[in-house]
Order: C-alpha cells, then structure tokens, then sequence
C-alpha cells in the first residue's frame, strides 16, 4: 500500500513538472525550433544583400543566388551564417561570386547585419577595381539623376600620395539609361578609409 501511494506522488510530481515546462515554452514566444535541414528563410538574407550589392554597385537589376552556407545558432534567438554567393547583374550576363556574413533573428524574423565582399576571380573586380566602381558611380549616379549606369574598367593605373591617400586614373566604358555605351576616363583619389575626396571623369 506504501508503495503504490509513492507511485502515485511521483506521477502528480512528474505530471506538474511536465505542465510547468509546456506552459513556459508555451508563453516564450522567442524559443526557436530549427528544422531538419535549413532552419532560416534564405529570402530575409536575400533581401538585405541584394539591397547592400543595389546601393554600392548602383545597379538595381541583380539577383542573389547562394552556394555554400554554414549556419551556426549562437543562442535562440541569433544564427550567424558565413558562406558564397553570386551576385548575378543578368544585363551583363555576369555571374560576381562573393563571400558574406550575416546575423539573423529566426524567431522574429530580422536581419541585423549583413556583410559581403567580392571573391578574386577571373570575373569579379579586384579590392581597388570594386572600391574603384563604387564610388565612380555613386558620384555618376547623382550627377545624372539615375541608378541605371552600368561601368566596364579597361584599366588603371594607381599612385600613392600623402597621408596614405591612393590615386587611380584609368579608362572605361559606362552606358547610363538606354544610351549606348560611351568612352569614359577617370581620375579618382581614395583616402586611407577608401572613401573617394577626388572624382574627376569624362564622357566621351
């Protein structure tokens, strides 16, 4: 009889423990099951890089498409991803291959921070040739009132200046709008955070 009444406390002991702990996952709306194989919406990521590659690249026909990805749960509620990716410019038939990093909330669904740069490559732009790019048509872009410039760099030569500044002058080709593909000559100068203080182009 002592036994089956010790039985008996341990079952309402287990069964108050177990209702206590379904009623705390119950009521913590930041507790996040992964699934099996992925357990983030790539498009969240997808979003805030192609908005990222948009701005610096001026160019808003691109797409995003992922290689190898390693997700890694910090805590519930922040999975870091690390991995490659292409940006894909489709006018260009160019496929950018890049490496990113970026910090995700499963839970509520947000992308803290996204961060990329271009893999060397036969096809992707050099350290200075993206900085390079970047920064001739963001100026270009307010210049002309359009984000639609697309920029082919031919060549450059780079010169070092004071203060750790950097100079590059070169030749391309640039196609703003519809317009055909034009001629254009650069003198850039980059300051030690790769910020341009000189941009001086022709269009030709």
């Amino acid at each position: 009889m002592n036994k089956a009444k010790q039985v008996f406390k341990i079952n309402i002991l287990l069964t108050v423990l177990l209702s206590l702990v379904a009623n705390v996952f119950a009521n913590n709306e930041d507790v996040y099951t992964p699934k099996k194989n992925s357990i983030l919406d790539y498009s969240m990521i997808e979003n805030d890089l192609s908005k990222k590659l948009k701005v610096d690249l001026a160019e808003n026909n691109l797409k995003i498409k992922f290689g190898n990805v390693e997700e890694i749960r910090i805590t519930n509620n922040l999975v870091e991803l690390k991995g490659q990716a292409f940006c894909i410019l489709p006018s260009e038939n160019t496929q950018l291959p890049i490496s990113f990093e970026a910090k995700v909330n499963p839970v509520r669904k947000t992308v803290a921070d996204v961060q990329y740069k271009f893999v060397e490559s036969n096809n992707a732009p050099s350290a200075d040739e993206e900085i390079l790019m970047r920064e001739l048509m963001k100026q270009i872009s307010r210049d002309y009132k359009t984000d639609q410039i697309t920029i082919a760099i031919d060549g450059f030569e780079t010169t070092n200046s004071v203060n750790n500044q950097k100079e590059l002058k070169g030749i391309g080709e640039i196609k703003i709008g519809e317009v055909e593909w034009n001629k254009i000559k650069f003198d850039v100068v980059l300051n030690a955070d790769k910020k341009a203080t000189k941009i001086i182009y022709d269009i030709k």
